[in-house]
């Protein structure tokens, strides 16, 4: 289980899903669209223990992709 929490100065997104390709991509989405219209935001990322290796494999490229413009990231065990 994945809880994703896109932070900005003024408003905070609540993102819940299972880990798997499909909830990757759309929290993607929504961290892409919150950095165009805001320009920086802070990334919290709750994950159950046994989905570790899992959001490893689905989010690296995107999130390594985005790290420059995110001011945190955060991942921490459910």
């Amino acid at each position: 289980m994945l809880h994703a929490v896109i932070q900005t100065d003024n408003d905070a997104f609540h993102f819940f899903g299972e880990v798997n390709g499909y909830n990757m991509q759309t929290l993607r989405q929504h961290v892409c669209q919150t950095m165009r219209e805001v320009g920086s935001v802070r990334l919290l990322v709750r994950i159950d223990p046994t989905d570790r290796e899992a959001f490893k494999t689905l989010g690296r490229k995107w999130l390594s992709n985005v790290s420059e413009t995110i001011v945190e990231v955060s991942v921490r065990a459910n």
